[in-house]
């Protein structure tokens, strides 16, 4: 499957409409340039240098397994790539998303009854005193110094019972064109909620999983546009939190408890909710849930949320769940790419126009990548397992392909696994 995969995609990036002048003489091309970027992030190389050192002594497998005929230099590289959109990067996780329709993996990760749990949130990936662009972030610190940054907004296909995760869309959170104030998450939210819909494979419901910058009127209409169910986070003090508590003192909140591995879990809801006086055309159920440690009665986890979706007793357990797996954006997604080998917050290039952000869709694709060859690759999983951890297993990968001529990535993940063995004497 992984090399499956990776043809696919190089494929893709192949499809990538050059931007540098047509009449110039190119001595490698943009889906090479791109290929080779993400087989930097596919190989967890910690840097463009390390990549550039070890490219002689992996050359035959590069030109085997990633199909890139000829790799440029540092400067040419961040050079082709600056001038790359985001955007044609980002649409090539469709290509990994039909691989998963194909094999019929998304109906084992459907929630509810049908949905697709999609967690989205932003990240930092980019932040210094000194370079910047036309599209960074500016902040002011107290010392008086700024601070230049790029963000991420990142869209994940989640599942409470499983570790995978599959990120689905990103947006740069970025200074957009002809704007003189910084871009925000909940203006990336706008740009990328209509592709969120429609990257999702077709018949298929999506249910948003969202924190508590996402409840808002004109973000709750556009989830609606685009047939978004959701599942939102709200905060004590707003106006919907304190309908509810109305309705707790008058007795009107529907009630329901069950217990399980030394905690008592405790319900309360209501329908038909008004959104706010601003948007009272907007009606929401309202969900609150508390977990109790039975034996000292302390209060283990408390959170509330806003949703469309109708609350019934028989689905409280799961529709808890899933509302808590809105943390594995951060957990097993960002946390991943920036403590587990992608090194996503290290700065492989900034440039003046893309570079930043092109280059963090690229290591996203790369940990897309991953992602589906952990779900579904059973030579990826036989190999983790050996390898126990993740950086381990990376670290591994790295030797064998530097080391050994390998007709497939498949064929590295099998020898890491001791599936196939090489017996010859190192002679004098």
């Amino acid at each position: 499957m992984i090399d499956t995969i990776i043809l696919k995609v190089k494929a893709g990036l192949d499809e990538i409409k050059d931007h540098r002048v047509q009449s110039g003489n190119f001595r490698h091309t943009l889906g090479d340039t791109l290929m080779s970027a993400f087989a930097m992030f596919h190989l967890k190389d910690p840097s463009l240098l390390v990549f550039r050192q070890r490219l002689d002594e992996r050359w035959s497998n590069m030109e085997r397994i990633y199909k890139i005929q000829s790799v440029p230099g540092d400067t040419a590289m961040r050079q082709a790539l600056d001038g790359v959109s985001p955007g044609a990067v980002s649409g090539q996780f469709k290509v990994v998303h039909k691989v998963l329709e194909e094999l019929g993996l998304w109906e084992g990760r459907k929630v509810l009854g049908g949905y697709l749990a999609i967690s989205m949130d932003g990240t930092q990936h980019y932040c210094s005193s000194k370079k910047s662009c036309e599209h960074c972030l500016v902040r002011q610190k107290r010392n008086g110094e700024t601070d230049y940054h790029h963000q991420l907004l990142a869209a994940v296909q989640v599942h409470p019972e499983q570790e995978t995760v599959f990120p689905l869309e990103v947006e740069p959170i970025q200074q957009q064109d002809g704007s003189l104030k910084n871009d925000c998450e909940q203006n990336a939210a706008k740009r990328l909620i209509p592709r969120i819909a429609g990257s999702l494979p077709q018949g298929t419901k999506g249910l948003m999983l969202l924190d508590a910058l996402y409840p808002t009127g004109p973000c709750l209409k556009l989830l609606g546009e685009h047939k978004l169910s959701y599942l939102a986070t709200v905060k004590d003090g707003g106006p919907v939190i304190i309908h509810a508590a109305h309705l707790a003192q008058d007795g009107k909140l529907y009630e329901h408890t069950w217990t399980g591995k030394g905690k008592t879990c405790k319900a309360s809801y209501a329908h038909g909710l008004t959104h706010s006086v601003t948007h009272n055309e907007i009606k929401v159920n309202y969900l609150c849930y508390e977990e109790i440690d039975v034996r000292s009665g302390n209060t283990l986890y408390k959170s509330a949320w806003v949703t469309d979706l109708d609350i019934t007793p028989e689905q409280l357990p799961e529709l808890v769940s899933v509302a808590r797996a809105r943390w594995k954006v951060e957990n097993e997604t960002f946390n991943t790419l920036k403590n587990q080998g992608y090194q996503l917050e290290h700065n492989f290039g900034h440039g003046q126009r893309y570079l930043s952000s092109v280059l963090a869709c690229l290591m996203m694709l790369a940990f897309l990548t991953d992602q589906v060859a952990q779900h579904a690759d059973a030579c990826f999983k036989k190999a983790l397992a050996y390898c126990k951890t993740r950086k381990n297993l990376f670290e591994k990968v790295r030797q064998v392909f530097d080391l050994l001529p390998c007709m497939s990535m498949n064929v590295v993940y099998r020898f890491i696994a001791k599936e196939i063995t090489l017996d010859f004497p190192m002679l004098e």
